[in-house]
Parts: structure tokens; C-alpha cells; sequence
């Protein structure tokens, strides 16, 4: 099953609500995972499969073993969806 992270500053606003709308997806694409959400200070980014974060955080994740999906605007769950679906099926 894939182990998948949102990552924001505090864990509790941006993370959360990409949380939802990425499970979401999954359910509606009847992908199993689980999706948990944590604040960049506390992840440990090489648990996971697959990091869904903004630019600012990818950076600083970026040597991590995780696929990172880079997420400028939250509200776009359509990219979301391309970007996640594309990165499970590579």
C-alpha cells in the first residue's frame, strides 16, 4: 500500500486540507493509501512513498528517497489529480 504525506509550515492548515482533497482522489480513483499530514519540521520524509508539498518545502525535502509532488496552489485539485496520478503510475 503506498504511504503518502502532505507537508506544510505548522501540519494543522495547508497539510490538512491537501490531505482531503488527496484522499478524495484516491477513493474516487479506488487507488488504496494512506495519507497522513505533518509540519515539515517534524517529517521524516524517507517513510514515505510519495510527498505532496509546496515549492518552498520541496526544497528543502528534496533529498529525500519520496516522490514530491509540488503544489502551488492548493485550490487546483485537478493538477492535484494529474500530478498524483502520474506520479503513482510511474
Amino acid at each position: 500500500m503506498l504511504k503518502i504525506v502532505t507537508v506544510c509550515g505548522a501540519g494543522v492548515g495547508s497539510s490538512m486540507m491537501m490531505r482531503l482533497f488527496t484522499q478524495q482522489i484516491l477513493d474516487d480513483e479506488k487507488i488504496e493509501a494512506t495519507v497522513d499530514a505533518a509540519d515539515i519540521g517534524s517529517v521524516d520524509p524517507n517513510s514515505y512513498d510519495i510527498l505532496i508539498t509546496t515549492s518552498d518545502f520541496a526544497d528543502t525535502l528534496r533529498d529525500s528517497s519520496a516522490k514530491i509532488i509540488r503544489i502551488d496552489n492548493m485550490m487546483d485539485k485537478e493538477y492535484l489529480k494529474e500530478q498524483l496520478l502520474l506520479t503513482i503510475k510511474d
